[in-house]
């Protein structure tokens, strides 16, 4: 099976970054209560700094292709990290607006780890090493985080802004752009395991739009006239993909909230286990229908089922 269009970084999908747990003193600017017009990462007002690039170098787009792909991009997830609630301070922007990013930052001690906003909180949480960056500061992931923008102009040869240093680093391919965000820390887990079965060796934009980040298993070029095969049908419409063809072993279960039954993932962040929907990107063809249609299952699902190649 092939998967479908990669972010050239997440946050995705589900999953931008999560910020640690605790009860702190509540502290910090009030959450804003709008949003202003998102930047145009195309019309940059200062030249950005330069490096040494790979000697091949891709054909700069026209002009309305270029505004093209800023539609796109501004449709996407990458054109809105700024969260609250998922850290839109300097450490996390790192990934999430990495723009903004002071690699002096550092994740704090609980309560406040870092500074973020829960649900029960009224107002943001501050930490010492966290200062949080304004709405209106705040850049998201622009091309010039993943090209090299010059003078306004965006090449279409991909590469790596380093904030850390500056300059710009060659990348040999969208994976391994995509993988200086997705990546694990000692702290965060952002990885993407395609494992060794049906994506094995696939680029993250054979299946992520590298401009909306969408992905969809069922697109025109791929997985085709689904219907033809068993299991694809009115019965499984809610059933993600991946709750059938995960390779990994994850929990499947339905999701309260998009009313489609996902495979689910934890995650441990500075102690603190959490639990939630995950798209799995280790994925198989076989199918064992078992992992939900089991005896006794709590959803009333029938067991009279046999497996699908």
């Amino acid at each position: 099976m092939k998967q479908i269009t990669l972010v050239l970084f997440c946050v995705a999908i589900p999953f931008l970054l999560a910020a640690c747990a605790g009860t702190g003193q509540p502290g910090g600017p009030a959450t804003p209560t709008s949003v202003p017009s998102v930047p145009s990462p195309l019309a940059t007002p200062t030249r950005v700094p330069t490096a040494t690039m790979s000697p091949t170098i891709a054909p700069t787009p026209t002009a309305s292709a270029q505004a093209a792909i800023l539609a796109k991009w501004q449709s996407g997830l990458h054109a809105h990290t700024y969260d609250l609630g998922k850290g839109p301070n300097t450490y996390c922007a790192r990934c999430h607006s990495p723009q903004n990013w002071d690699p002096a930052s550092k994740i704090d001690a609980p309560p406040n780890c870092v500074s973020c906003k829960f649900p029960t909180d009224a107002t943001v949480r501050l930490a010492p090493s966290n200062p949080l960056v304004a709405l209106t500061a705040w850049k998201n992931i622009g091309c010039e985080v993943c090209h090299r923008v010059d003078n306004g102009v965006t090449s279409a040869q991909i590469a790596w802004f380093n904030k850390a240093t500056g300059n710009y680093e060659s990348v040999a391919t969208a994976t391994a752009l995509c993988e200086k965000c997705h990546t694990d820390t000692d702290v965060l887990r952002h990885r993407r395991d395609l494992g060794k079965s049906a994506h094995a060796g696939f680029q993250c934009t054979q299946c992520h739009d590298a401009h909306t980040t969408r992905a969809s298993c069922a697109s025109p070029q791929c997985h085709m006239n689904l219907s033809r095969i068993a299991g694809h049908d009115t019965a499984h419409a809610n059933v993600n993909c991946v709750a059938c063809h995960d390779a990994s072993g994850l929990p499947v279960g339905p999701d309260n909230q998009t009313k489609t039954w996902v495979t689910w993932r934890t995650t441990e962040v500075i102690g603190r286990k959490t639990t939630a929907p995950y798209i799995s990107h280790n994925l198989q063809e076989a199918v064992d229908c078992v992992r939900c249609h089991f005896a006794g299952n709590p959803w009333d699902l029938s067991v009279s089922v046999r497996n699908t190649p």
